[in-house]
C-alpha cells in the first residue's frame, strides 16, 4: 500500500481489470440512468452496471460465467 498526497494506492496482484471504451452517446445514456437515485442504489457506478448487463446478457446467451 502506497500513500500519495491526500490519495492512498492500493497495489494489488489479484485484480487484472481491463478498461472497455463505449462510444460516448452511450456513456452519456448510462450516466443518465444511473444518476436517478432509486437506479444508483442499485448500480452505484457506471463500472457495476456494464459489469451487470453484461454478465446477463452472457448468461442469457448460456455462457458459464466463474465469479
Amino acid at each position: 500500500m502506497v500513500t500519495m498526497s491526500m490519495f492512498m494506492v492500493i497495489q494489488s496482484s489479484e485484480r487484472n481489470d481491463t478498461a472497455v471504451r463505449i462510444s460516448k452517446w452511450l456513456d452519456r445514456a448510462v450516466e443518465g440512468y444511473i444518476s436517478d437515485r432509486k437506479m444508483k442504489v442499485k448500480f452505484p457506478s457506471k463500472r457495476n452496471f456494464v459489469d451487470t448487463a453484461v454478465m446477463q446478457l452472457l448468461e442469457e446467451k448460456g455462457v458459464k460465467l466463474d465469479k
